[in-house]
């Protein structure tokens, strides 16, 4: 009997909808930062500090992978984009106390890893890159102190 009902399941599921071709990372990669950039448009005080935090980190592998690619233009925008969501996620964290520790460890881990790709990238490109580490940095600041605030 179970023989049976185990047939018409295998056979729904092989012969079902064609599989769909999957994404690329980068694709998806795109898809998650275009969604995190809307949802932080649309968020209430509450969670815009959490979801800039997000979006930062993103944004931050996204600049790697350009850099990787020497898609520099690409990579500048996603630098530039860097910093003015650490600067709304420093700005989210003075309206709400909600989820702080949690926006403050990611801008944390963010500022490392920008941090070490400027150290790999080219000596030209490092100032810049440490400019906008410097800027994350202040945004974790400012989170970690309104977190001891309250």
């Amino acid at each position: 009997m179970k023989r049976l009902l185990l047939i018409p399941l295998l056979c729904s599921v092989s012969f079902g909808a064609p599989a769909d071709k999957k994404d690329s990372p980068e694709q998806q990669s795109a898809a998650r930062i275009e969604e995190l950039k809307q949802k932080v448009a649309r968020d209430s005080e509450k969670d815009l500090c959490i979801d800039s935090a997000e979006l930062v980190r993103e944004l931050v592998e996204e600049f790697d992978f350009r850099m990787s690619a020497t898609k520099l233009e690409a990579a500048q925008q996603a630098l530039t984009d860097i910093g003015t969501y650490a600067d709304k996620a420093r700005d989210g964290a003075k309206n709400t106390h909600h989820k702080l520790k949690q926006a403050e460890l990611t801008l944390h881990k963010a500022s490392r890893r920008l941090a070490d790709i400027a150290q790999s990238s080219a000596v030209e490109n490092r100032a810049a890159i440490m400019a906008i580490v410097k800027r994350i940095e202040a945004a974790d600041d400012e989170v970690l102190n309104q977190l001891f605030k309250h």
